[in-house]
């Protein structure tokens, strides 16, 4: 079988195709000049570009109003979750470990419960579960689920040092993951992830 010229350079072009299309298939995800999405965080959704920081406000365990504008200079990690969500309570452990390890000047562990019962409810299950890195935030109202626009239970967002939202992970996860650590260790590393290019 003789084959054209023409037909000789489109196979070679289809196969070239093919291993290029097989490559990105097989190479972890990564958004584009963003962080890899590897391991459980292949799900974590990278905000296409940067947003105002939401107003939204829950409470801490006194009682007292906060919003992000409280964590001015942080990296924050807010996850929402409730007594009665299983995998909330499964994925808590590893949220405790995450702030064990990197909580500080540049980033901060937000855990909120949703839970009606409130504050009795909720410090309950963090002493049921020995979580000592998490501090008691709740949001019994719902102010700030509806803020956010939360639809299932687990979600975590990530927001920036300016309080802008670069992404979120709705469903559980194991936080404490070297592809966990290393998606909130590139949000720390990179202040100006989703800034608008100079000129742009």
């Amino acid at each position: 079988m003789i084959l054209s010229t023409a037909g000789t350079k489109f196979g070679a072009f289809a196969l070239s195709a093919a291993v290029i299309a097989f490559s990105a298939a097989s190479a972890p995800a990564r958004a584009a000049d963003g962080p890899k999405l590897e391991g459980p965080m292949e799900i974590f959704q990278v905000a296409p570009g940067t947003r105002p920081r939401p107003e939204t406000t829950w409470k801490d365990g006194n009682g007292k109003t906060v919003s992000l504008k409280d964590f001015d200079g942080k990296v924050v990690l807010v996850n929402f979750w409730a007594t009665w969500c299983a995998p909330c309570v499964r994925e808590l452990p590893s949220i405790d470990r995450l702030a064990a390890s990197l909580d500080g000047e540049e980033f901060k562990v937000v855990a909120i419960s949703i839970d009606r019962g409130g504050k009795p409810v909720a410090r309950k299950m963090l002493r049921r579960l020995k979580l000592n890195n998490l501090d008691l935030y709740l949001d019994r109202e719902n102010t700030a689920v509806r803020g956010l626009g939360v639809r299932q239970m687990p979600t975590t967002y990530v927001f920036d040092r300016k309080g802008r939202e670069v992404g979120k992970l709705e469903g559980a996860a194991e936080w404490d993951e070297p592809e966990a650590v290393a998606l909130v260790k590139y949000f720390i590393d990179n202040p100006n992830h989703g800034d608008d290019p100079p000129g742009g």
